[in-house]
């Protein structure tokens, strides 16, 4: 799927005559000497480090690449070009991988490359082209990082990206952190041009005659991130703020130093408020509301769960919920309400549905539920929960036997209103992981029994009823169903 191919400059010493090219390159921009004191400030390079430079091909990071190879005796860096053909674009992606592979030749610098199948692996993981290419090239550098003991990996993430990514995080409902912007470094990924405008790297690749490659995918507003750069971000700065990059910037600061504190705090209290996937409701309302949402934010991100506003303001609701209630979250995971705590968790159990032609009996691996003919039963009383009896007039086959569904309700017994059936399992005091197992018997897109607990008020018997059918369910102990 992905081949990795390393050039053999890797090894060995740098001859004499690669040296004197690599000092045609040292030339001095003001521009340079901006990125310098970002970098000083933000403290991202260090003098003797081995830094990987991400290197597409586009304007960006040919940029990054000519400004780094600049900064390298000052800083007494030791730089290695990483390129990743994402063979989306067919001879353009062998062009951007060719001229890379070209001018790290022409600057002395190591090459290293990989190629990747990425329609196919987004297809295998079902994930957008974006999400997959960005997991290929991040598992692919933080690779090369370690095999080749470097100390960070260089991406040429500028202001205007900060600009979208705040943007889109700010629409999507992502929080504090999402309006923190893209960090200076995570980790061992630095970002030494976030302090400099798209048109800034434009202007320096035209006087220092850096060659780079146009992508001709950015051109559309297809992605949310290209119709942001192309409609909205130059009408707000028409219209609202000619120096919005700028301001973002400012503002990402700020809101990163907002919640590194936030995080600071969180973190004396997380581990006597959580107890693996349990929060202890009386412990957590005694810290600020907003601490208690940054403690969910943090258990979702823990568990790979989108801390969206919906996500996390449906769990904080749950704390004014009665006991059972539950929400859904994402890929299966789901928030419950106990009765002293919220617990997230994985809904391991399997939903099921089989179909009953006639009356009979349905055998699975974890009930039985047996249907057949029967005569108006006398004196219910005490009977066996176990067993319901319906009219056989209002029974239309074939029966559905499923797991409940978000949305289901039914009129309980002896009421006249509908009730969801979260609501009642809520009032059973089910647990979430419980609500799975239990087969509930429908009839023409109606419920009819939650079996061995509430029959459907439109479903009993009365006193024109002429024949029945008996309802009986029999677990057999086993958690999973299966078709």
């Amino acid at each position: 799927m992905t081949k990795i191919s390393i050039s053999s400059r890797t090894r060995g010493t740098i001859r004499p005559e690669t040296i004197a090219r690599m000092k045609q390159h040292v030339k001095y921009h003001p521009l340079i000497g901006t990125v310098q004191h970002y970098v000083k400030k933000k403290h991202l390079l260090h003098s003797g480090e081995t830094i990987i430079a991400a290197v597409s091909g586009g304007a960006d990071s040919m940029v990054m690449l000519d400004m780094l190879v600049n900064l390298r005796k000052l800083w007494n860096l030791k730089i290695i070009v990483a390129h990743v053909n994402y063979q989306l674009r067919g001879k353009e992606s062998n062009g951007d991988e060719q001229l890379v592979r070209k001018t790290a030749k022409r600057y002395g610098l190591p090459f290293h490359s990989m190629r990747s199948e990425t329609k196919a692996v987004a297809r295998q993981k079902k994930q957008s082209l974006q999400a997959a290419a960005r997991e290929i090239r991040y598992t692919f550098f933080e690779t090369l990082k370690q095999l080749l003991n470097a100390d960070a990996v260089a991406t040429a993430h500028h202001a205007d990206d900060n600009a979208e990514t705040m943007l889109i995080n700010l629409l999507r409902g992502s929080g504090i952190d999402g309006l923190a912007g893209i960090p200076p470094r995570r980790d061992a990924v630095i970002r030494p041009l976030l302090c400099i405008r798209r048109s800034d790297i434009l202007r320096y690749a035209k006087e220092q005659n850096v060659k780079y490659r146009v992508d001709s995918t950015n051109a559309g507003d297809d992605y949310t991130r290209n119709f942001l750069r192309i409609k909205i971000i130059p009408s707000l700065q028409k219209r609202v703020n000619p120096s919005l990059n700028e301001t973002l910037l400012h503002e990402a600061e700020l809101f990163r130093t907002a919640a590194d504190f936030v995080h600071i705090e969180t973190e004396k209290v997380f581990q006597n408020i959580v107890s693996s996937d349990t929060i202890d409701l009386k412990k957590l309302e005694m810290v600020h509301p907003f601490i208690q949402e940054s403690i969910i934010r943090r258990m979702l991100s823990e568990r790979k769960i989108e801390p969206t506003f919906l996500n996390t303001d449906s769990i904080m609701e749950l704390k004014i919920s009665q006991k059972g209630s539950s929400v859904n979250l994402q890929s299966g995971w789901t928030a419950e309400r106990l009765a002293k705590s919220i617990v997230i968790q994985k809904n391991d159990a399997q939903s099921f549905e089989y179909t009953m032609e006639r009356a009979g009996t349905l055998s699975t691996d974890g009930f039985n539920i047996t249907v057949k003919k029967f005569a108006v039963p006398g004196n219910k009383k005490g009977r066996n929960p176990s067993t319901e009896y319906v009219d056989a007039a209002t029974l239309v086959f074939p029966l559905i036997i499923r797991s409940w569904r978000p949305g289901d309700f039914f009129i309980p017994l002896g009421m006249r209103g509908k009730k969801k059936l979260s609501d009642f399992f809520g009032e059973q005091k089910i647990a979430n992981k419980e609500k799975t197992g239990i087969p509930v018997v429908e009839s023409s897109g109606n419920i009819v029994w939650i079996a061995g607990m509430r029959l459907d008020e439109r479903y009993k018997i009365t006193d024109s009823t002429t024949s029945t059918y008996q309802l009986t369910i029999k677990h057999n102990g086993k958690k999973n169903h299966h078709r």
